[in-house]
């Protein structure tokens, strides 16, 4: 072994201003807010190590437990990596002003924090006695984003499911489906069911949000539901639509879709570029979905079984039919395909 090497295996160089540290005298932070670690990115780094050293030193401050030992301030991800190179001494800096908080920055600039690890950071500091504006200001961020955060350490079990699963990891979608479910808990727990789609985003909670706020505004027309069912006449949308009974998404719906969510096409010019034949296909589809909004009294069976079926969905033909039922469940004067085209391409911030 070459005598560079050697001083590398060994941990003897430490850049300018750092000093050496024997790696044992060295314990991580039990409040590191990072606790998630890629396994194979820490491969990577070790073999880098074995070849080249530790070019960027570490943080630590005196451990105040053990004399002579130290505590990590930054650079688990090294220490870990240093290790597992069979460094037996890493460079480092030794600062006695850092702060848990310091840490949560550091990571944050970097995007380095899961969102978990974020909202266990704010509970800690609520627990410690400081507000949601104190922390706020502390980390650099804003009201909203430590409330939203905050969700997650109390979300309701069937959310938490969702969220540990994967299923929902965006803090802005499952902040507000934790506020409808608090309002709405019956609902939300049908609708987790139902929903098809293997990840919820925010988008699929604002169409749901949409949709209760739709039907609490139609709940006055209960009454008339109940007087109606007694006297025979039914409210459940009829079962000869062939549109209600088909399962696979109409591939014309789906690619209009597409172009103007995923391509962000302008609705106007879709229009400009679609055949004659295409186009009336679409102004027949979206208002014969626009009608049944305005003609359906049950609501939520009707959505019940549109949900099932597959007919309502977040994405593609299930999407552009949701939401020209709700246009049309919003009584308005006239159909008007543009305006529900324009909600789709103005909804692109929402996912």
């Amino acid at each position: 072994m070459t005598e560079r090497k050697r001083e590398i295996k060994e941990g003897l160089v430490a850049p300018i201003g750092a000093t050496e540290i024997d790696i044992m005298l060295i314990s991580e932070d039990i409040h590191q807010p990072r606790k998630e670690f890629n396994q194979e990115t820490l491969k990577e780094l070790a073999e880098t190590i074995k070849l080249r050293g530790v070019k960027s030193p570490i943080s630590v401050r005196p451990n105040p437990d053990k004399p002579g030992a130290y505590i990590i301030n930054h650079g688990a991800r090294r220490y870990r990596a240093s290790i597992n190179a069979g460094l037996t001494k890493i460079p480092a800096f030794v600062d006695t002003d850092y702060s848990e908080a310091d840490q949560v920055i550091e990571n944050l600039q970097r995007d380095d924090l899961t969102s978990r690890e974020i909202a266990d950071f704010i509970g800690r500091q609520l627990a410690g006695g400081k507000t949601k504006s104190e922390i706020a200001r502390l980390i650099g961020k804003t009201n909203p984003y430590i409330t939203m955060h905050a969700t997650l350490l109390d979300l309701p079990d069937p959310l938490g499911e969702v969220y540990r699963s994967g299923r929902c990891t965006d803090v802005t979608a499952l902040y507000d489906l934790t506020r409808l479910y608090k309002a709405n808990e019956e609902e939300v727990m049908t609708w987790l069911t139902l929903c098809t789609q293997e990840e919820i985003s925010r988008l699929d909670v604002y169409q749901f949000s949409k949709f209760l706020k739709l039907r609490k505004a139609h709940s006055s027309n209960s009454t008339t539901d109940r007087v109606s069912s007694a006297e025979g006449i039914s409210n459940t949308p009829p079962d000869n639509n062939d549109d209600q009974k088909q399962t696979t998404p109409d591939s014309l719906l789906d690619s209009i879709y597409n172009l103007i969510k995923k391509d962000k096409l302008k609705p106007q010019d879709l229009m400009r570029d679609l055949s004659s034949e295409n186009k009336e296909f679409l102004q027949s589809k979206i208002k014969n979905y626009f009608e049944q909004g305005r003609n359906c009294q049950n609501i939520v069976q009707f959505t019940i079984k549109a949900l099932q079926d597959g007919s309502f969905s977040a994405k593609g033909s299930g999407a552009l039919q949701l939401i020209a039922f709700f246009h049309g469940m919003e009584k308005a004067e006239s159909f008007d395909l543009m305006k529900i085209l324009d909600e789709i391409a103005g909804q692109q911030e929402m996912e």
